[in-house]
């Protein structure tokens, strides 16, 4: 089948009247309404005019359990794009796949610097790395690949499927999967036959720079017992947001810097189009069947994505499209995984074996010049020399990041393979993550003071005002199970459990001007050593625990599943860089309990597929990271809350209208709030989130949905497609004071193609109403940039399988 992308352009269609008056009927109801609506609407629409239908719709396999399952067998919410599906849609990454999955939300400074929550279950976490873990797991086949702020954009081109598994799964796949877990599954080497195929496309978008695209695969059987899989691909996408020529007075010593050249040492920075990304990538994967019974597969894989710009603008002070920077911006993301897999038929049991690492190099670049301004600390004790202000000099900074990521994984687990009533499976994991990460703020101006040396070179580097340089080690050791006993054909029930210990340890340095520095010579001495935990050092913690599921499911037939789930998730708990008296150094794990009543249906002689589920989710002692010199601190800090309470709704419907005609549609919504009142200091009068507070970057209502009809011109087969997500407002903050609510967006898709035996070409037009969706809205620190998604793009695309 072709992949596509989009049809013809529609500028005139205009999506915000058709989905406000969906937002109005949805809100004038009850809650417990909408949420009966949902389900009730897809199962109506499923049941309709579906005579016309020939055939029904393909049986899915995943592997969400640790086995191969029908995606109807499995009593769990779970949501998958499948290999056809990815390329129907022209899914290339993170930004493209997660529009499709709508119990997950996320918070964006682009490619690979997202923070992904699931079923609302959102702490609004600014990404820092000494905060608080993601409450929601990332897998690449075997390993968790989770990391603070920095998602791993995988380039999504030859995978099998990606699984978005909703809800707690705390027993199969322990920390991090508190609110759910997307996996990512790469196709494995064939020894059947020889495949092969390519696909080029090139595209241009308004109000920015051209792209391409070159993707290929191999799949060689060496012999019929050995095989390659190699996969490779370079992408160009152009830049859409312009640097502005600007200027910007400070207010406390009157300076003014532009960012035009002027001679003075101003840096001229002005660029159009300048955020252009490209990613280029290998993946190989060599499959031996050692004998009847044992099969290894070994494998790597590369990737390299790069940016020169930022991702976001100043839509209410600039215009769309259009930024002030007064230092160049440059991302980099370089990352390597080596893997084994061993599998064996042991007879009684499957045996199963993954080895797993992974290295990566993140080096980040940006402009923080606006956080002079913010802060009152910049000029008067850095730039003017502790309040000569007749001494000033520019105090425009810019931040320099450097991260690497070490994480390896091992699990062995073992699960039955007969035809009895029970179904089990048991294991151990280990995994250790090492984060190191040096992060600098530069002042290339700031001046000597009278005894005190300013212009430091500390770890190598000058111009430093503050320097965090540590080491973040996580660990999880854990031994895990799940019974399943099938007393009848009709009813099963499931325990699972999963006792762990996790530990974090946090060494390095972090320190200013003020604190950790000898006066003397600047260097790190006294409290400035890598013990001291009051310089951000020599501190760890552990924690152990248990998590829990249960679930009972019933077949009323063998179209009819439905099932109830009760089930825990957690995050580690971790450390603070210094502790103040709002704060404590230490913060406690986050556990999420979860009560979910679920439905699995095949209708219509196979034609139609509807799955849902109702859930509330209890999450007690919240973690919250967040920058906020309120918390009697410059830096970025966690807190345990008293938690929040969760409930919502979730369904897809997948309908085979006719052979030749499909449509899926899939919708969530979530309320989320917060339990009690949160103060950030003992003495302040009022609370900064108060009870019943939403919780940020939790859109209520999330739904896609996607029509694909196919038809021959002459003697080639073609298509028309058309897909369309609608993403509900949310705030960005939890704290009422410092919070915007983000507006709500549609983007639609348009495309068609058709096959000339063994070549397809497809032409596109991406969010072809030209939205331009406030994917995270940034109104602290004096910022005021929106991240927002690529402008309308229209391509052309090319692919021959063999």
């Amino acid at each position: 089948m072709p992949k596509s992308q989009l049809l013809v352009e529609a500028s005139a269609f205009e999506l915000k009247p058709v989905t406000s008056a969906v937002r109005r009927v949805v809100l004038t109801r009850r809650r417990t309404v909408i949420a009966t609506s949902i389900l009730a609407g897809c199962l109506a629409l499923g049941e309709g005019a579906v005579s016309a239908a020939e055939r029904g719709i393909e049986e899915i396999i995943v592997t969400a359990q640790k086995r191969e399952q029908n995606l109807q067998d499995v009593p769990i919410s779970l949501q998958v794009l499948g290999q056809q599906q990815l390329e129907d849609l022209g899914i290339n990454g993170f930004d493209d796949y997660v529009r499709f999955l709508p119990s997950v939300s996320h918070q964006s400074a682009g490619p690979g610097q997202s923070q992904i929550y699931m079923r609302g279950i959102s702490d609004g976490g600014d990404g820092n790395f000494s905060g608080t873990s993601p409450s929601v797991a990332v897998y690449l086949d075997e390993q968790p690949v989770t990391s603070i702020g920095r998602n791993l954009d995988v380039h999504v081109y030859d995978i099998a499927r990606i699984e978005a598994i909703a809800g707690p799964q705390g027993t199969l796949y322990g920390a991090n999967s508190q609110a759910g877990t997307i996996r990512i599954v790469t196709n494995r080497p064939n020894t059947d036959e020889l495949e092969a195929g390519f696909d080029l496309s090139a595209n241009t978008q308004t109000d920015g720079d051209p792209g391409y695209s070159v993707d290929g695969y191999l799949n060689v059987p060496l012999s019929d017992r050995v095989a390659l899989r190699l996969v490779g691909w370079y992408l160009e996408d152009g830049g859409w947001i312009d640097v502005v020529p600007g200027s910007k007075t400070f207010s406390r010593s009157g300076i003014t810097i532009t960012n035009s050249g002027n001679g003075d040492g101003n840096k001229n920075t002005v660029e159009e189009d300048y955020n252009e990304l490209t990613n280029s990538g290998l993946r190989a994967a060599l499959g031996i069947d050692l004998n009847d019974s044992w099969t290894a597969t070994g494998s790597v894989m590369l990737q390299k994505q790069q940016s020169d710009g930022i991702f976001a603008d100043q839509p209410d002070s600039l215009g769309e499209g259009k930024v002030l920077r007064f230092f160049q911006d440059n991302y980099e993301d370089e990352w390597s995984q080596l893997g084994l897999l061993l599998e064996g038929d042991l007879g009684f049991a499957d045996l199963v074996f993954s080895g797993t690492y992974l290295d990566r190099d993140v080096e980040y670049d940006i402009d923080y010049t606006q956080y002079s301004e913010y802060s009152n600390y910049i000029e008067y004790y850095y730039t003017c020399v502790a309040y000569d202000f007749g001494n000033c000099t520019d105090p425009r900074i810019q931040y320099d990041q450097d991260s690497t990521y070490k994480r390896s994984t091992y699990e062995l687990r073992l699960q039955s393979n007969g035809d009895s009533n029970l179904d089990w499976v048991v294991g151990a994991f280990y995994t250790e993550n090492e984060h190191e990460y040096f992060n600098k703020w530069l002042i290339p101006t700031i001046p000597d003071g009278n005894d005190v040396p300013l212009n430091r070179n500390v770890d190598g580097v000058e111009n430093l005002y503050f320097v965090t340089n540590q080491e973040r080690t996580s660990s999880e050791t854990a031994f895990f199970g799940e019974l399943t006993y099938h007393f009848n054909d009709q009813f099963s029930a499931t325990a699972g459990i999963r006792v762990f210990e996790t530990e974090d340890e946090l060494s390095g340095f972090v320190g200013s001007r003020f604190s950790c520095f000898d006066p003397a010579d600047g260097n790190r001495v006294g409290n400035g050593t890598a013990t001291s935990a009051s310089c951000g050092g020599g501190l760890d913690i552990d924690d152990d625990d248990v998590t829990v599921k249960l679930n009972l499911s019933y077949s009323f037939n063998d179209d009819i599943m439905g099932y109830v789930t009760y089930s825990e998730g957690f995050r580690p708990g971790g450390i603070n860089r210094e502790g103040t008296d709002v704060i404590a150094q230490i913060y406690k794990p986050d556990f999420l309990k979860n009560f979910e009543v679920g439905m699995k249906t095949t209708l219509a002689d196979g034609r139609v597929r509807l799955n849902g589920a109702v859930y509330v989710m209890d999450w007690d002692d919240l973690q919250l990271t967040r920058f906020d010199q309120d918390f009697n601190s410059f830096l970025g800090l966690t807190a345990n809350t008293d938690g929040a309470d969760v409930w919502g709704i979730e369904g897809d419907l997948t309908w085979a209208i006719s052979e030749l005609w499909t449509m899926n549609f899939a919708a969530s919504y979530n309320d989320g709030e917060t339990k009690k009142d949160f103060f950030v200091g003992t003495n302040d009068p009022d609370p900064a989130a108060p009870k019943g507070t939403e919780l940020p970057f939790a859109p209520e209502l999330k739904f896609t949905f996607n029509t694909r009809y196919q038809f021959n011109v002459g003697n080639s087969p073609s298509f028309v497609q058309a897909s369309w997500t609608y993403t509900d407002s949310s705030y960005n903050d939890l704290f009422i004071d410092s919070r915007v609510r983000q507006d709500s967006y549609n983007i639609l898709d348009l495309s068609a193609g058709s096959e000339f035996g063994k070549i397809g070409v497809d032409v596109f037009i991406a969010n072809a109403t030209d939205e331009r969706a406030e994917i995270a809205h940034y109104s602290r620190a004096g910022d005021d940039r929106v991240t927002t998604n690529r402008p309308r793009t229209i391509g052309v695309r090319m692919h021959y399988r063999m």
